[in-house]
């Protein structure tokens, strides 16, 4: 990989490959555990009416997520991608990856404006966990597992894949009967009442 100066922790949406190229050309992802980041459904979403992910400190906590290297004017577009967050510098110590990161690279993370967690007219919506999901397998069911017993505040969760609020759905059906049952034996509290 080429040593450009930036990179990304992306912990939610930007695990998919698909749904990165949507936004702009980045590096190749590369699994990584951030130490200090604690992952949940915290980030209302006005324009949508959803709750993404959101990063809240906690320096007991671990994130797994991917790490990829971003130039200038890409980095512009993720910028424009995540709004209602704030980009953030990661630490270097803070980052568990078999990716070795360059000594000069600025590691950015997104960050929530605003913290709430999931209601009924904000809530977890499955367009949005599909994208995730799909982007956590492409690393293995291990990494999904980890993904879900690190996020926190999970709750009102809809199933809106007919007529999706996320704006970025994933295309086409096919995975739809297989993200379910990984999501019916990872949460399945939530899955029996998705809506």
């Amino acid at each position: 990989m080429s040593t450009q100066e930036h990179f990304i922790f992306g912990y939610g949406s930007l695990i998919c490959a698909e749904s990165r190229a949507r936004t702009g050309v980045s590096g190749e992802a590369v699994d990584a555990t951030v130490q200090g980041i604690e992952r949940g459904w915290i980030v209302p979403v006005s324009h949508s009416q959803q709750t993404a992910l959101g990063a809240m400190d906690n320096d007991q906590a671990l994130c797994n997520g991917v790490v990829f290297a971003i130039d200038d004017d890409n980095l512009a577009k993720f910028d424009e991608r995540e709004l209602g967050y704030t980009r953030r510098l990661v630490p270097h110590d803070k980052i568990d990856s078999r990716q070795k990161l360059p000594e000069n690279a600025k590691v950015w993370t997104y960050v929530g404006v605003e913290s709430r967690p999931p209601n009924e007219h904000f809530p977890i919506t499955q367009s949005y966990l599909d994208v995730i999901v799909n982007g956590c397998l492409s690393f293995g069911g291990h990494f999904l597992q980890n993904f879900v017993k690190t996020t926190s505040h999970w709750g009102h969760l809809i199933n809106d894949r007919h007529e999706p609020r996320y704006p970025r759905p994933m295309a086409g059906n096919a995975h739809h009967r297989h993200f379910d049952e990984w999501l019916a034996e990872l949460i399945p509290h939530h899955f029996e009442r998705r809506s």
